[in-house]
């Protein structure tokens, strides 16, 4: 069990110009254009389901396909020509019997042209490209050597599947969803590792629950957002301008905090943390949702670089909707190194990519699966 935390605070300075973010270094100043086409992808006359946004999938090493699952008007795998930006194939899986996925499935992972990798809510599967299942790893209720947990803690049974290692990311929670680490599991080995992580105690600060009668009906938490880069898993929230990561180079857990110039480092939401009333619920909700919200780090393997949306409202008038969007960018080490504010969205991008230097946004228009293509340019003042 690993319980000493090492942290490392990342404090960097930026100027910026009027108009956008820049990073300052060699006495120049860097400033992002960005330019944005759209696409639609071509569905061959099926329909693609994006009926709750795009969830459940994975891409090639270079991410020139999409491997998309769709539970909801049809159950199987969508495979999507990014370079194309067409439907190219739909595989149909079971739901149960010796080659079910499960009604729903969390996570999908490329792991060859021969393999792919779904994550129900117990379990990771290994399937073959016809839907045979070739390999299960049972998470819910599995014994694992290594460390154990006390009865007060719970270990998710779904996790972030790192198909390359063999490896998944599980967080650890204490009582209803109160984060507290995460388990390493090796799925090879079947041996389990806790990392803890002291600073995820104060997300409990963030959680508003319902309760009716005394009796919880609803609890909201912060988004927890995971992914794995460079061997390193990477743990982010909406709240506040941090991130976790766990490097598997040096087997130990890095804590980085950012100072932004452009909005505020905090989400500064109401203290109450319970309530009866769904209409005080609702007035909560609304004045967090207001301030500013932090977005996942995506990686950009061109550039060895990371990016990250986050946005805050700039209306004082309730019923109007005006937001600054601010993209954010961070080297391979994870220290940020540049800020941009007024990014030309409509809204804060909510599932978002890179691909060959670009960030792809998703969008539906008009009921059909497009993106928003985001070109970044940097010029030197």
């Amino acid at each position: 069990m690993k319980s000493i935390i090492y942290f490392l605070a990342s404090v960097i300075i930026i100027s910026f110009s009027s108009c956008s973010g820049s990073s300052e270094k060699d006495d120049q100043k860097s400033v992002i254009n960005i330019s944005i086409d759209s696409a639609i992808v071509d569905a061959k006359g099926e329909i693609i389901d994006t009926k709750y946004g795009i969830y459940s999938f994975g891409f090639d090493d270079d991410k020139n396909f999409m491997y998309k699952f769709n539970t909801n008007n049809r159950h199987g795998l969508e495979i999507i020509d990014i370079n194309k930006m067409e439907l190219i194939d739909f595989i149909p899986f079971e739901i149960e019997g010796p080659n079910g996925t499960g009604s729903r499935v969390n996570m999908v992972n490329y792991i060859s042209d021969k393999e792919i990798a779904i994550t129900n809510f117990q379990s990771i599967l290994i399937f073959d490209f016809n839907g045979k299942l070739i390999r299960k790893y049972a998470i819910d209720n599995h014994d694992f050597d290594g460390d154990t947990l006390s009865e007060d803690l719970l270990m998710e049974s779904s996790g972030l599947f790192i198909p390359q290692n063999k490896l998944s990311f599980n967080l650890v929670n204490e009582g209803f969803g109160k984060s507290r680490g995460i388990a390493k599991l090796n799925l090879e080995e079947n041996i389990r590792e806790f990392y803890w992580i002291d600073e995820l105690k104060k997300l409990d600060d963030y959680q508003i629950s319902l309760t009716d009668d005394g009796k919880m009906v609803m609890m909201l938490r912060t988004y927890l957002y995971k992914t794995f880069q460079e061997d390193k898993f990477i743990l982010s929230h909406d709240m506040e301008n941090e991130l976790f990561y766990y490097d598997l180079k040096v087997d130990s857990v890095i804590h980085k905090k950012y100072e932004s110039q452009l909005s505020a480092n905090l989400n500064e939401a109401s203290g109450k943390t319970q309530t009866d009333s769904r209409e005080e619920l609702g007035k909560i909700v609304s004045e967090r949702n207001k301030g500013i919200r932090f977005k996942d780090i995506v990686f950009d393997k061109k550039n060895n670089r990371y990016y990250r949306f986050s946005t805050y409202s700039t209306s004082t008038d309730p019923k109007e909707e005006k937001w600054n969007i601010i993209l954010t960018v961070f080297d391979e080490n994870l220290n940020m190194i540049n800020e941009t504010e007024n990014v030309p969205l409509e809204e804060l991008p909510k599932t978002y990519f890179v691909k060959d230097g670009k960030i792809y946004v998703y969008k539906n228009m008009e009921d059909e699966m497009g993106f928003l293509v985001l070109s970044l340019s940097n010029q030197v003042n």
